[in-house]
């Protein structure tokens, strides 16, 4: 696998934090003056319990109709008090030594901003935001070049570096030359792309065996080469 950047290495700590019973005022002027658009809510025991932010805040100027769950939720948060009416919950956290892609899926998926970082037992130990996880683009070219050709090319591909070409400018990673098969290329730029910090990958790669047209029978060995027995159809 490549070596892939852990939430720990981006989150920001100490974390800027609420207890449930935060008056409303309170929430605003912790939010304003910290420059931020959310916070985490935690108990005593610093397990988090949801998370308030400036959408939450806003529903007070918004009418809320209705009697579905939504109407209702919205009604709440507007004619709340206390952090804890206005906090979203449960919150969508992550782990600290989860992978900063599976961050990314998350705040996609659930449409949020924000992450509390959380540990085996629910507390929290920091947070991530989608400008924290962009920081991996800042990721220094050489860096990127060592790690596609230490990694990718040599340790997962068992492919000898010195036989191809690859340079990586501005995040753009390009890379040349010929390799055993075929079947290799679309593996090697593919695991490429995952490399943190690869923003697009230019292959020009070519094969010295077309194995496009074989087929693959009888029991698959384990290892990226291993045991598989090929003949053409």
């Amino acid at each position: 696998m490549t070596t892939k950047h852990p939430v720990r290495a981006v989150m920001t700590t100490p974390v800027d934090q609420l207890a449930p019973g935060t008056p409303f005022k309170a929430v605003v002027a912790l939010l304003e003056a910290r420059g931020i658009g959310g916070a985490p809510i935690v108990d005593e025991h610093g397990r988090v319990l949801g998370v308030v932010t400036q959408a939450d805040l806003l529903t007070r100027k918004l009418p809320h109709r209705g009697l579905g769950p939504g109407a209702r939720r919205g009604r709440r948060k507007a004619e709340a008090v206390f952090a804890a009416d206005l906090m979203s919950t449960p919150a969508v956290t992550v782990g600290p030594d989860d992978d900063v892609v599976r961050a990314v899926q998350l705040m996609e998926t659930h449409h949020v901003h924000r992450l509390p970082v959380v540990d085996g037992d629910g507390a929290l130990v920091g947070i991530v935001t989608r400008a924290d996880l962009l920081r991996v683009f800042l990721r220094p070219d050489v860096d990127i070049c060592h790690e596609v050709v230490g990694e990718v090319l040599e340790r997962e591909m068992c492919v000898d570096p010195r036989t191809l070409n690859v340079t990586v400018h501005d995040g753009i990673v390009s890379i040349s030359g010929v390799v055993e098969r075929y079947s290799m290329i679309p593996l090697i730029a593919a695991l490429v792309r995952r490399v943190d910090g690869v923003v697009e990958v230019r292959e020009h790669l070519k094969a010295d065996l077309d194995d496009r047209g074989v087929r693959q029978d009888g029991p698959i060995a384990s290892g990226l080469f291993g045991g598989r027995s090929a003949r053409n159809p």
